[in-house]
C-alpha cells in the first residue's frame, strides 16, 4: 500500500511540474549559474504571491552540482511579465515540499523536508523576509496541513527486479528519477554478449516479465513503465540465447487509434502481448470514456535487424 501511495504522489508531481515557460526558467537559472542545464532540475509552478502569475521552484537533481547526501538546492523564481527573477535559494532540502496558505511579507510560506547529511529529519516551515527565503531550512518540527499544496512529492523508490527463463537471467534497475530517468538491463547466461544495456526512459519503471511468446526456445524481456498517463513498454529478445536485440512496437494506425486518449496497459497472455486501453468518444469535448475497451493482440516476428511486434487481432468489449 505504501509503494502504491508513493507512486501516485510521484505521478501527481510529474504532471504538476510542467513549467509555464521552460526557456524563461532556464534563462533565469543560467543568470544564477551558467553551468545549470535543463536536465539538472525538476520544476513545480504555483502562485506564491497571489498576483495571478505563476512562480517557479526549481529543485536540483543528481545531475547537477547542487545535489549531495544531505539534499539538494531549490531555487525560487518570481514570475513577471518579462520572465523570472530570483527570490533566492534554499540548500539541503528534499521531497516532499509544499506551499502553504499562510503568507508573510506578501509571499506564501514553504514547507520543506530535511533528512540525511546528519541533520535531524523532519519538516521545516520557511517564511519570506521581504527580499528572499531563508538560505537553509533551520529547525524542523512543522506538520503537514490539509490546506498545504504539494509541489514535489516524495521520491519513488528505485526499481530493481530480476527474472529468469530458459537459463537466461535479466536484472533490470532504474533509479526512477522524475526527470532524466534511465533503465539498465543486465543479462546473464547469454553465450556471446552479456554487456549491460542502459537507455533513457520516460516516466518511471514499474515491473518486468519474461516470456517466450514465439516459442523459439529463447526468452524475451518486457519492461513496463508509466509516463503519467499510460503504461510504457521496452522489450528485448535473446537471439538464440546469444545476445539481446530490441523489440519494436508499431504505432497505432488510424483504425486502432480511433477513440484512443491514453490509459494503455500491457501484459503477456498465452503466447501474445496484449495492449488494452479505454475507448473515448470521437467528440473531443466529451471527456468521459464510452465504457468500452479496445485490446490489440501482438505476435512476435523476426525483422531484418530487430524483432517486431505485429498486430494479430483487435478486439473490443
Amino acid at each position: 500500500m505504501k509503494t502504491s501511495l508513493l507512486l501516485l504522489l510521484a505521478l501527481a508531481s510529474l504532471t504538476h511540474a510542467e513549467p509555464p515557460a521552460l526557456p524563461l526558467t532556464q534563462a533565469a537559472l543560467q543568470k544564477i549559474d551558467p553551468e545549470i542545464k535543463p536536465d539538472h532540475y525538476d520544476i513545480a509552478s504555483t502562485d506564491l504571491n497571489n498576483d495571478g502569475t505563476d512562480d517557479v521552484l526549481a529543485l536540483m537533481n543528481g545531475r547537477s552540482a547542487y545535489y549531495g547526501s544531505g539534499g539538494a538546492t531549490m531555487f525560487i523564481l518570481k514570475g513577471t511579465a518579462n520572465g523570472f527573477e530570483s527570490l533566492g535559494s534554499i540548500k539541503v532540502v528534499t521531497e516532499p515540499i509544499y506551499a502553504r496558505k499562510s503568507v508573510k511579507n506578501g509571499f506564501r510560506d514553504l514547507l520543506v523536508s530535511v533528512r540525511g547529511g546528519g541533520a535531524t529529519p523532519g519538516l521545516a516551515a520557511l517564511a519570506f523576509d521581504g527580499k528572499t527565503y531563508p538560505a537553509s531550512p533551520g529547525d524542523v518540527g512543522a506538520e503537514v496541513e490539509d490546506s498545504d499544496e504539494l509541489l514535489f512529492a516524495e521520491p519513488t523508490p528505485p526499481f530493481d527486479q530480476k527474472e529468469t527463463l530458459q537459463g537466461i537471467t535479466f536484472q533490470a534497475f532504474s533509479p526512477n528519477n522524475r526527470s532524466g530517468n534511465t533503465l539498465t538491463v543486465t543479462p546473464s547466461g547469454l553465450e556471446l554478449d552479456n554487456k549491460p544495456i542502459k537507455m533513457d526512459v520516460p516516466g518511471i519503471m514499474t515491473r518486468i516479465e519474461v516470456a517466450d511468446i514465439n516459442a523459439d526456445g529463447s526468452p524475451e524481456l518486457y519492461a513496463y513503465g508509466f509516463d503519467g498517463t499510460s503504461q510504457t513498454l521496452l522489450a528485448w529478445s535473446a537471439n538464440k540465447k546469444k545476445s539481446l536485440s530490441q523489440i519494436t512496437l508499431p504505432d497505432l494506425d488510424a483504425t486502432q487509434s480511433k477513440g484512443h486518449r491514453g490509459g494503455d496497459e500491457f501484459a503477456v497472455v498465452e503466447g501474445i502481448l496484449a495492449r488494452r486501453f479505454p475507448i473515448y468518444p470521437e467528440d473531443p469535448a466529451k471527456t468521459q470514456p464510452t465504457g468500452k475497451t479496445r485490446q490489440i493482440q501482438y505476435k512476435l516476428h523476426a525483422g531484418e535487424a530487430t524483432w517486431r511486434l505485429k498486430p494479430d487481432k483487435v478486439l473490443e468489449f
